[in-house]
């Protein structure tokens, strides 16, 4: 028997086979927010036809990428997130790889996207190098922003004990992740994107997409490639 205390959420039957209800519950309109975002940053990158998304999970990004006319592969860790995502879109393309060694020829996509995952990878400097490898044009990512009060409050969950979805979990902020994408493309042509944050609390009374670095849980970044 499995022990769960030791597994991490996303190799749990159970939890994947609920995942998508997140976004159709009180995550719905955060997740038009992140879509936005994301939108926004791939936009900054000319002529994206097709995207590889690491990190996919149960596909949700993967299929909306799909419904926007991209050419896209979801491709993920856990063969329990990918058994409901081949579900969920029987004609898909998922394949099942650790984002550090992905099974593609040098240059195979436009575009490598991450969203809401690279929290969960130990190496993010041998991920986007990797990601480098494979990509055309840029990488683009969604990020649980670290100088967030949700972010803050996960962190103190962790601590307590009261959170098991992110036990395993490091959360970076802006400056971190730029520092990350600068080590692992040392010697490299390109320049960063027009970052954005969205996802605000309602006691800030704000929405939709800002160049502020506190608060917005979900941080948007990437690079493009000269």
């Amino acid at each position: 028997m499995v022990n769960k205390e030791f597994t991490p959420w996303y190799f749990q039957p159970e939890i994947a086979k609920v995942y998508e209800s997140f976004y159709e519950g009180k995550y719905k309109d955060a997740d038009i927010q992140e879509k936005n975002l994301l939108k926004f940053l791939i936009d900054q990158i000319d002529d994206v036809n097709e995207i590889l998304e690491v990190g996919c999970g149960t596909g949700h990004f993967t299929r909306w990428l799909n419904s926007l006319g991209y050419n896209v592969v979801g491709a993920d860790i856990s063969p329990v997130m990918l058994g409901v995502a081949k579900e969920l879109w029987t004609d898909g393309k998922f394949v099942n790889a650790k984002a550090e060694f992905l099974p593609f020829k040098d240059k195979s996509f436009d575009v490598v996207l991450y969203v809401a995952c690279l929290e969960y990878m130990p190496d993010l400097v041998k991920v986007f190098q990797e990601a480098e490898r494979v990509a055309r044009k840029g990488i683009v990512m969604g990020l649980m922003n670290k100088w967030s009060l949700p972010t803050i409050r996960r962190i103190i969950q962790v601590k307590l004990g009261k959170n098991p979805y992110y036990c395993n979990a490091r959360f970076y902020s802006l400056l971190t992740i730029k520092r990350k994408l600068r080590q692992a493309l040392e010697g490299k042509n390109y320049e960063f994107l027009d970052w954005r944050c969205a996802v605000f609390p309602r006691v800030f009374r704000v929405r939709g997409l800002l160049k502020i670095p506190f608060g917005g849980s979900f941080l948007g970044f990437g690079v493009k490639f000269k």
